[in-house]
């Protein structure tokens, strides 16, 4: 790795697909924790918004394959498999007992359960090391429950059912396990799928599970001649990976009233089953704590009348678009999907 810096354009994370603009921010964080590890200045990341919204990273990376190696160091320190012999990321591997005892791997635990975790990781976060808090303050809070009285995972969290969140992403780390997915491929995301992921076109011929946060893989059964459920999701797990990734750059907060609090996702506005998320892109290269911080921004959502009345969609950067897609929700199982998006 150079000190040198270069613009490196990322032509598979086209922003008009959520999964690819969460995968963007993915990238951003991960090559800005690289960069901190080798005293380096933080890389910066930017759109292009004259025509298809592409990405580019300026860093020390002068190509796609340097840039995925690094983005696999990361990957692997997460994992526990860094040169640091650091364990696994404690997010990822945060489980907690269902009614027979048995380990969950998802975003719905007992409110005390996740308190426990965020007050551990809230202990141990510094500036330079916030990965795992900022994953599970975007994720989750002790306040706002579901029926069950568990507490209610933040508006992207599209899997039900068997499709546990958290199993997703070790699946990711892990590969499938051959014996319950039989003629699956088992490995898990390499460079090579970092580097397919960011320079694109995506396959989409990779079998490991998908976290469903792009509008192409939503099957939705009023659409099909047949019943989608025995299909087999194929994906490109790089892309998936670094949009778990990135979903450290949202926030999660509880809101309403203390006897029926409900969960709020920064960009997202709406009821649980049809609601928006609007997300933006900037046009100046911003590094990740620009960028959180616009992601937060009141003017990154849905365009209403009054906005122009109030003048908050003026109070946006110059420089800045907003981007918004529905999401939807089946009534079987809840399984959640994004819309494309619209541009305005």
């Amino acid at each position: 790795m150079t000190t040198q810096s270069h613009a490196l354009p990322l032509p598979g994370l086209d922003a008009q697909d959520p999964l690819a603009y969460l995968a963007a921010l993915g990238c951003l964080l991960a090559a800005t924790s690289q960069c901190q590890r080798e005293g380096l200045p933080s890389p910066t990341l930017c759109f292009d918004l004259a025509g298809v919204p592409i990405p580019t990273l300026h860093g020390p990376w002068s190509s796609l394959d340097a840039l995925a190696r690094a983005l696999m160091a990361d990957l692997d320190e997460i994992a526990g498999r860094g040169p640091s012999g650091a364990a696994r990321d404690r997010f990822l591997a945060f489980t907690y007992p269902d009614d027979k005892g048995n380990a969950v791997r998802d975003l719905k635990p007992p409110p005390k359960d996740f308190r426990i975790l965020a007050e551990t990781l809230i202990d141990a976060a510094c500036p330079e090391d916030r990965r795992t808090a900022d994953w599970a303050s975007a994720t989750l809070t002790d306040v706002a429950t579901d029926g069950s009285k568990n507490a209610k995972p933040f508006a992207l969290h599209f899997t039900a059912g068997q499709q546990r969140f958290l199993v997703v992403a070790l699946e990711l780390l892990d590969g499938a396990d051959e014996k319950a997915r039989p003629g699956s491929p088992k490995r898990p995301v390499d460079a090579d799928d970092l580097r397919v992921a960011l320079a694109g076109p995506w396959p989409h011929d990779r079998a490991l599970k998908v976290f469903s946060w792009s509008p192409a893989q939503d099957r939705a059964y009023a659409l099909r001649a047949v019943d989608p459920s025995n299909d087999q999701k194929l994906g490109t797990p790089g892309a998936d990976w670094l949009a778990l990734r990135g979903i450290g750059m949202l926030c999660s907060a509880p809101v309403g009233t203390q006897t029926h609090p409900e969960i709020h996702t920064s960009g997202v506005h709406g009821r649980w089953k049809t609601g928006t998320f609007s997300y933006p892109l900037w046009s100046l290269p911003m590094d990740a704590d620009a960028a959180r911080s616009l992601l937060r921004h009141p003017a990154v959502r849905p365009p209403r009348a009054r906005d122009l009345e109030d003048g908050l969609a003026r109070t946006l950067p110059r420089g800045v678009e907003v981007l918004t897609c529905r999401i939807s929700r089946s009534d079987q199982g809840g399984y959640g999907a994004f819309s494309h998006p619209l541009r305005r």
